[in-house]
């Protein structure tokens, strides 16, 4: 009896609790994006200022954490979390995308470039995408630019 309970709250609290946009053009995936985990790279790149961002995102439990490193010591390491708002404009931007469109890799033929991976889950699909130069189009690219607050 707990068991059935348990799935009827789970879907309840997917269903209700997100609202961040679930319209979807047709033969799109079905299910929204429930989670997001990147590792966007600095390393490689010449600059000591840019920095590398560990991001994880749970639509399922509305929650957040990006921490910023540097490869430079004298730049401490923050973390900090995403805005209602702007996770309502991930959710939104990757739910009305056909995710099946997006390549594994995407590359510069530049040396010396970070090499950053994106996974996206939805339902029991993963979207595994190496971004060799953070050259990926939309809606990667927004997509970072949202997490690396620009």
């Amino acid at each position: 009896m707990r068991k059935p309970i348990f799935l009827l709250l789970l879907l309840l609290l997917n269903f209700s609790s997100i609202g961040f946009g679930q319209s979807r053009p047709i033969g799109q995936i079905a299910d929204p994006v429930a989670r997001i985990e990147m590792n966007l790279s600095a390393f490689g790149v010449e600059a000591d200022n840019f920095p590398s961002i560990e991001v994880s995102i749970d639509f399922v439990s509305c929650s957040s954490k990006c921490t910023k490193s540097y490869y430079n010591p004298a730049f401490k390491p923050i973390s900090y979390k995403l805005t209602v708002e702007e996770m309502r404009r991930i959710s939104q931007l990757l739910n009305n995308f056909d995710l099946t469109k997006l390549k594994a890799d995407y590359t510069v033929s530049k040396t010396d470039q970070p090499t950053s991976i994106t996974i996206i889950y939805v339902g029991v699909r993963k979207f595994v995408i190496k971004d060799y130069g953070l050259v990926a189009p939309n809606p990667l690219e927004e997509l970072y630019k949202i997490t690396y607050k620009l």
